[in-house]
């Protein structure tokens, strides 16, 4: 079952590639670089039974682009009065997706080493410090749904954001519903 979430959550992950490769920001290299890690992390962490990255590290990768992100978008807005950009709103919501991604990744390889383990689950797993992180992660996800929600909802957006948006906030839910079931 966590199986077949992680790998439906690729779906609307790699369909908001799409929305970034057909979106006012398709010749940023940041916005591609950030979309490609969410789904190389995703897919190693997840789906291969043997990571070839370690979890930890794909997460700093990703928590690095986020912040590349948001500097990005912040420098932006910062050097000709108000930002004009179609995609404006998008380089704090994909800042907010990588580090919750991050998160999730690191969630999931610890789910996903629990189970796979020859000796059983690892020690400390599922022990009581897990629960709150888990809870905290998925309270997260939870809050970027809704507000990825707001921001698709937003009709003056371009069509591409909102979708983008909508898909984003869809491949988060899918990858945090394993940690409240």
């Amino acid at each position: 079952m966590i199986e077949a979430l992680h790998l439906g959550s690729m779906l609307p992950a790699t369909l908001g590639a799409c929305c970034v490769a057909g979106g006012a920001d398709r010749r940023s290299p940041l916005a591609w670089l950030g979309m490609l890690a969410m789904l190389a992390a995703m897919a190693d962490t997840m789906l291969l039974p043997r990571p070839v990255v370690p979890a930890i590290v794909w997460a700093a990768v990703l928590v690095g682009l986020a912040v590349a992100t948001a500097v990005r978008g912040r420098l932006a807005r910062s050097g000709g009065g108000e930002r004009r950009h179609p995609a404006g709103g998008m380089d704090v919501h994909r800042a907010l997706q990588a580090v919750l991604t991050a998160g999730l990744v690191v969630a999931a390889a610890g789910h996903h080493a629990g189970v796979h383990s020859s000796a059983g689950p690892l020690p400390g797993a599922h022990d009581g410090h897990g629960l709150p992180i888990a809870a905290l992660i998925a309270a997260a996800a939870l809050v970027f749904a809704l507000a990825s929600g707001w921001l698709a909802a937003r009709p003056r957006q371009p069509i591409l954001v909102r979708a983008e948006a909508t898909l984003g906030a869809a491949a988060v839910a899918l990858m945090a519903l394993p940690l409240v079931v």
